[in-house]
């Protein structure tokens, strides 16, 4: 098994680059790599195509939206189904350079989510593929920049600890998980409880007595939740204003987003916002454009 593992290095991927290199790619089963390994940190999201994920010695079948990201040194593959074309994009950072982020960055955040980020596989909504992918783009204009490479990480830290933050639970019906996964993505959350009741296929009592019994939770509530969270990132990561926030999200008043936004974060818009420009300074500035854009196209 050991010869069957193929070696790449940071030279062979980042083609000279210092901080970091995107590669968009595609691969079948006739150009799967194999089981391979490298001395970098591979961030690679899935936009088609299906097949199997192996690393750390785990399987996981995937079906598009897949987000992977390697720990240097780790044996994996991606292994396409038969008659199975990859569509796919991945960043290669030096691992150096990933781990003098985490350090500099990530040092006071909970231990829980700086493990994840160092190393796991999930399942991504079409929204948060879309996002990876403007990101990409922008990474690539800022051409090898170590502040550009900060921003997107610090931006996909963001994005995986608000997925852990509110995973659901395993025992859920496929039905209701898949219309709680679906009511995340920010064309649904302004449309509210009647795009979930439509997505559910139910009726609304019956809607009810099961958020109640696996979440503890209204619909409601559920989707309001998720609505503030979209606003906190789009208040980190983004140019629009507090009111237009709220109706991004929405909240068709604006009063009562901010009252809802202060019992979840115990601070207003404003004063998150104000906070989060201080630790993050100027790091943030550049994907604000990309945010924005990506709020306007939902």
């Amino acid at each position: 098994m050991e010869n069957a593992v193929t070696e790449f290095s940071e030279e062979s991927h980042l083609k000279g680059n210092k901080y970091f290199r995107v590669v968009h790619g595609k691969t079948d089963k006739s150009r799967c790599v194999g089981l391979h390994r490298h001395d970098f940190v591979e961030v690679l999201w899935i936009r088609s195509g299906e097949g199997m994920l192996i690393s750390g010695g785990k399987e996981r079948y995937f079906s598009r939206h897949l987000l992977f990201i390697s720990r240097p040194n780790e044996v994996h593959v991606i292994e396409p189904a038969r008659n199975s074309t990859i569509d796919f994009s991945y960043v290669a950072i030096p691992g150096g350079v990933f781990a003098r982020f985490v350090r500099d960055c990530l040092s006071e955040e909970d231990e829980f989510f700086r493990g994840k980020f160092g190393g796991m596989s999930m399942k991504l909504s079409s929204f948060e593929t879309a996002y990876l992918d403007r990101a990409a783009s922008e990474l690539v204009w800022q051409n090898d920049s170590l502040m550009a490479v900060y921003r997107f990480l610090i931006n996909l830290y963001w994005q995986i600890k608000s997925v852990f933050a509110s995973a659901l639970p395993g025992n859920m019906p496929d039905w209701l998980s898949d219309a709680c996964q679906r009511i995340r993505n920010p064309e649904n959350l302004a449309l509210g409880l009647e795009k979930f009741r439509e997505i559910c296929g139910k009726d609304m009592s019956y809607i009810n007595r099961a958020m109640r019994k696996y979440l503890n939770c209204t619909p409601t509530e559920y989707i309001n939740g998720a609505r503030l969270r979209y606003a906190k990132w789009l208040l980190a990561t983004s140019s629009f204003s507090t009111g237009e926030i709220s109706e991004i999200c929405g909240f068709s008043d604006l009063p009562y987003f901010c009252r809802k936004f202060k019992e979840a974060f115990d601070s207003t818009p404003g004063a998150y916002r104000g906070e989060y420009s201080q630790m993050g300074g100027d790091a943030h500035d550049g994907s604000r454009a990309v945010a924005q854009e990506a709020a306007r196209k939902r």
